[in-house]
């Protein structure tokens, strides 16, 4: 079953960061949006929920960066924050992303 959500609150955020992201990261940024708003980014993408807040999610749109939403009845979704993901910047459910991953390609 397909979700469809209304972007209902945020674009003063959108707006903010597009000032200052390149025509590559707002290209990207744009298409998760629709995905959110179609219901299809749970599909597509790395999405983490917020166990402080059930109805936010960071969704993550490319290794370092995310949009963080908040679903408002299953019927509309606003935007929360958009930005960078750094070292510093956990997910909401999940521990700090590890520096190196050693992985034998015997278990591959």
């Amino acid at each position: 079953m397909a979700m469809r959500l209304q972007l209902s609150a945020g674009l003063e955020v959108l707006e903010e960061w597009s000032a200052a992201a390149s025509q590559a990261e707002r290209n990207i940024v744009y298409e998760a949006l629709f995905a959110i708003g179609d219901g299809s980014a749970f599909l597509i993408y790395d999405v983490f929920g917020d166990p402080q807040q059930i109805h936010n999610f960071a969704i993550l749109v490319k290794a370092d960066l995310m949009i963080k939403v908040c679903i408002h009845r299953g019927e509309s979704f606003e935007i929360c924050d958009i930005g960078v993901l750094d070292d510093e910047t956990p997910l909401p459910d999940a521990p700090a992303r590890p520096a190196e991953v050693d992985v034998d390609s015997e278990d591959l």
